[in-house]
């Protein structure tokens, strides 16, 4: 049933040519908040309009951000994105401007070379969020561009998108063997604060520049409220936002329920349909776990984490999340209750463990989950140094090996096959921390 809702992908069109009425692109439709299997996000090379207001570009919809937008106007205004080489395509998300208020009737359209377009997807948005919509394709397409030419909304002839991106299901190919990933690692990311000279911007500066495969924000990426992340995460961490792999904080609790984390990271923070979910990375198996809700033993998001870990065949494990259970940290220190999540990491034989909350950088040797030193336990890292106001250190905790205060920065890691090597670099490029390990 739902394919027949779908255009089918047969309809060559030139790209001078569009001349498809508000009519034809008025047909049934299944808008759905995600698509299985069809949720990577490519990076966009370049993004150009057909007509655009000076103020609101067409680069304004490629840059991360909800607070920004690209508007155009008349019937067939048209974004087309640019993804720099042919990928195959399963469909396209979308955040229309005034999404909650209007619906807006639309046709998305492919191309391999820029110049004869295919329909793949035409229909019409809900009108009941400003947030990402999904659009599957009937079946994949092979394609390096990507057009969204728009008819008409509730409210007359202006179409302005405020986030548009390809979707692909990514690779279905294991990773070469031996193949190594590098990975940025950071959290307590954004405060208040707005230029070129926040701390955020400056570690922001420092992820693109080690230009990572993936990137973990290890919770309180902004303070709570939407319109936080949308301030003062996306101006800087926007443009890198495709490649994060986000987990929640305390501080995104002091909005209800993290509605603001949620809104802003939309399918990337629930991409299973929960906070807590896994992804592969090269020869590693990666957890991302969620410290203010379901802890417990026996709890739903353990009992995912014993059967997750049980079908991974990666020898290498890395997870991580918000509350430390170890730290020498002066405001949070030790968070006991994180204990769980280490009995069972521990008996996987789990490679590193991840965390922010407490705002400096601190290394721990391998251990146990009751402190043991053990060189077969998870080594834990403390990295609350993505931006907020860095904090000092108490006594030093057992087993702690390095402790780094008052300097922002990140964590890189290169995960390969059967070891792994880090790095905390300061947002101005100090290296002040390195080493390496072998998996257990």
């Amino acid at each position: 049933m739902r394919k027949a809702l779908w255009i089918a992908a047969a309809t060559a069109v030139a790209s001078t040519g569009l001349i498809a009425t508000a009519a034809q692109a008025a047909v049934p439709s299944d808008v759905v908040p995600s698509i299985p299997g069809c949720t990577t996000a490519p990076s966009v090379a370049r993004a150009v309009a057909s007509t655009a207001e000076d103020i609101n570009p067409a680069a304004h919809a490629v840059d991360g951000s909800l607070s920004t937008r690209w508007s155009g106007y008349g019937e067939g205004a048209a974004l087309t994105l640019d993804l720099g080489t042919a990928q195959s395509l399963c469909g396209v998300k979308i955040a229309w401007y005034k999404g909650d208020q209007r619906w807006n009737d639309h046709t998305i359209y492919t191309s391999t070379d820029g110049t004869t377009y295919t329909k793949v997807w035409a229909g019409r948005s809900s009108g009941g969020t400003a947030d990402h919509e999904s659009y599957p394709f009937a079946e994949a397409v092979s394609a390096r561009y990507v057009r969204i030419s728009f008819w008409q909304s509730a409210q007359g002839l202006w179409g302005s998108i405020s986030e548009a991106r390809a979707l692909t299901a990514g690779s279905t190919e294991p990773p070469p063997a031996g193949q190594t990933k590098v990975v940025a690692a950071v959290g307590d990311i954004a405060n208040s604060c707005t230029g070129s000279s926040c701390p955020q911007a400056k570690t922001a500066a420092r992820v693109k520049a080690i230009s990572p495969d993936s990137i973990l924000t290890l919770g309180d990426q902004a303070n709570g409220a939407y319109s936080q992340f949308t301030n003062y995460f996306a101006p800087s961490w926007g443009p890198l936002k495709d490649k994060v792999k986000p987990t929640p904080g305390n501080h995104e609790y002091d909005d209800s329920a993290a509605a603001g984390y949620f809104r802003y990271f939309g399918s990337a923070a629930k991409p299973n349909g929960t906070s807590w979910y896994s992804f592969d990375l090269g020869d590693w198996h990666i957890v991302s776990l969620n410290s203010e809700d379901q802890r417990r033993a026996g709890s739903s998001q353990l009992e995912w984490l014993k059967s997750d870990l049980a079908a991974s065949n990666k020898r290498c494990v890395l997870a991580y999340w918000h509350r430390p259970k170890f730290s020498s940290g002066s405001e949070h220190g030790n968070f006991p209750n994180m204990k769980p999540f280490w009995d069972t990491l521990y008996a996987a034989r789990a490679e590193l463990i991840l965390n922010g909350h407490d705002h400096d950088y601190e290394r721990f040797a391998p251990q146990t989950p009751d402190g043991a030193a053990n060189p077969a336990g998870p080594r834990q890292f403390v990295v609350g140094t993505g931006g907020s106001a860095l904090r000092p250190f108490k006594a030093k905790v057992k087993n702690s090996e390095v402790r780094i205060a008052q300097q922002h920065g990140v964590l890189r890691l290169e995960l390969a096959s059967d070891n792994y090597s880090w790095k905390f670099v300061t947002a101005a490029g100090a290296e002040l921390d390195s080493g390496s390990a072998k998996c257990n």
